[in-house]
């Protein structure tokens, strides 16, 4: 029915607020009423087991919100830690301190990106540990992504000789750090590496010279200690009589400085999509260049027994798409690239819509219905401003060179595979009129330097050619 019946028909309406009631939880009359409904963080049920849906099933009859608060609290927990794998850190941290050696950084440029792109974080960690060239460059033949599994680490155990102790930190306080240790199986071991996993991201597990007094009172002790050097501040550890009192032997646990962190709000997150600013490789290999042909036989790569496939997801991974879109972003390029609109069609033409706004990649992506493909012409560009905003990227994304090919992925539950065009036309969209006889106006009648944020600043859609 159309809004206009509401504003004709009904005596003193002066607003109209419409709730997606699948978002609140516990919504009352009196919360609508109020227009201050508390909202629900959102849950997805496909990424439960069987044995789980049917326990969550049977608490729902119950009716007890506290029961099934307290199944997602916990299921909810364990479905996020429970893959351990190594990530780069998804965080940067606004306190002014060096933790580059945690692959941990201040800011995101074009050396720090690198720096998390070039190397998995357990390698990174490995390396500040001091393993030698020959056996990083085995280690990273064995992971050769970033994310990998945590059985890896008892291969590398294996074929290293290295005994890891890995401490696994969880921020959330309803949860007990654990240690799991990987002992070398087939050889003896020729040293231990201790190792910390916080947020599926592995550090080298030490203590760092500074306190957390330091990180909680920083504000503080910056004005109050202005002039002293960073490094001096670091190792303060207390306050008497109105002054500050330095310990130059102070350290703590590298999980005790994170864990502070956290608590004081100084991690600030980051993306894939703020990443690809930079690279476009979402993984880069660093072996070292061959300089003659020897080998080390115990990195030797051997035959081994075939191994029994295991079931894979086919439904989040693999799907047949239902619903086909073409799409385009277009950007202010004064400065950094943002994304002020997007148009896409549907293929049979039964859709074909335009989103204004600095929001318009998370309304497309909200408006996509599920199983949906969509083709970008030059999809490098254009997935800076759609990854950043996914819940999760499934399987391995398609990347050739600099170019971005496919990704799959999910949005709230919604699967999408988004796919570049112009891996099948490899031509500029400016030339598609005269190539398909089409009868469209010329593509850059408006050069890519008009819409600049001052003009979009002051929501003015409308070109005016004669300025163009």
């Amino acid at each position: 029915m159309h809004y206009d019946f509401f504003l004709t028909n009904i005596k003193n309406l002066t607003e109209i607020k419409m709730y997606d009631l699948t978002e609140y939880e516990g919504l009352t009359m009196s919360d609508v009423k109020k227009g201050k409904p508390k909202k629900r963080p959102y849950r997805d049920e496909s990424t439960l087991t069987n044995d789980q849906k049917a326990i969550l099933e049977a608490l729902k009859q119950t009716g007890n919100p506290a029961l099934i608060e307290s199944f997602w609290k916990d299921n909810g927990e364990k479905k996020f830690y429970k893959k351990r794998s190594g990530q780069f850190w998804k965080y940067l941290c606004t306190l002014p301190i060096n933790l580059e050696r945690y692959q941990i950084f201040n800011e995101l440029n074009k050396r720090t990106a690198t720096l998390m792109t070039e190397d998995n974080c357990f390698v990174y960690a490995c390396i500040q540990a001091g393993v030698d060239g020959e056996t990083i460059d085995h280690m990273r033949e064995v992971i050769r992504v970033r994310d990998f599994p945590q059985s890896k680490v008892q291969e590398i155990s294996d074929a290293t000789g290295i005994a890891f102790n890995v401490t696994i930190g969880y921020f959330n306080d309803s949860r007990h750090n654990e240690i799991k240790r990987y002992i070398p199986k087939e050889c003896e071991t020729v040293r231990t590496i201790d190792l910390l996993l916080v947020e599926d991201h592995y550090m080298l597990n030490e203590r760092l010279p500074m306190t957390t007094y330091f990180i909680r009172n920083y504000i503080e002790i910056l004005k109050a200690c202005g002039g002293m050097n960073i490094e001096k501040q670091m190792k303060i550890y207390t306050k008497r009589e109105d002054k500050y009192v330095v310990r130059y032997d102070r350290t703590t646990p590298l999980w005790d400085v994170m864990k502070t962190l956290w608590e004081c709000k100084y991690f600030e997150p980051i993306s894939y999509g703020e990443l690809f600013t930079y690279t476009t490789d979402l993984y880069k290999q660093n072996l070292a260049p061959f300089k003659d042909l020897t080998y080390a036989p115990k990195y030797c790569v051997q035959l081994k027994k075939k191994a029994e496939s295991k079931e894979v997801n086919k439904n989040k991974c693999k799907f047949i798409p239902e619903h086909v879109f073409f799409a385009d972003f277009e950007c202010s390029t004064d400065g950094f690239h943002k994304a002020f609109n997007i148009c896409y069609d549907s293929e049979d033409g039964s859709v074909s819509e335009s989103i204004w706004g600095q929001n318009c990649a998370t309304e497309f992506l909200e408006r996509l219905p599920d199983k949906s493909l969509i083709y970008f012409h030059n999809l490098s560009y254009d997935i800076n401003f759609i990854l950043r905003h996914m819940t999760e990227v499934k399987g391995t994304p398609i990347i050739k060179g600099s170019r971005t090919m496919q990704i799959t992925g999910l949005y709230k539950g919604r699967a999408i595979i988004i796919k570049d065009s112009y891996s099948v036309i490899n031509k500029k969209l400016k030339l598609f009129p005269a190539m398909f006889n089409l009868q469209t106006g010329p593509k850059e009648i408006f050069p890519y330097n008009y819409y600049s944020s001052v003009l979009l600043a002051n929501d003015n859609r409308t070109g005016v050619i004669s300025e163009a």
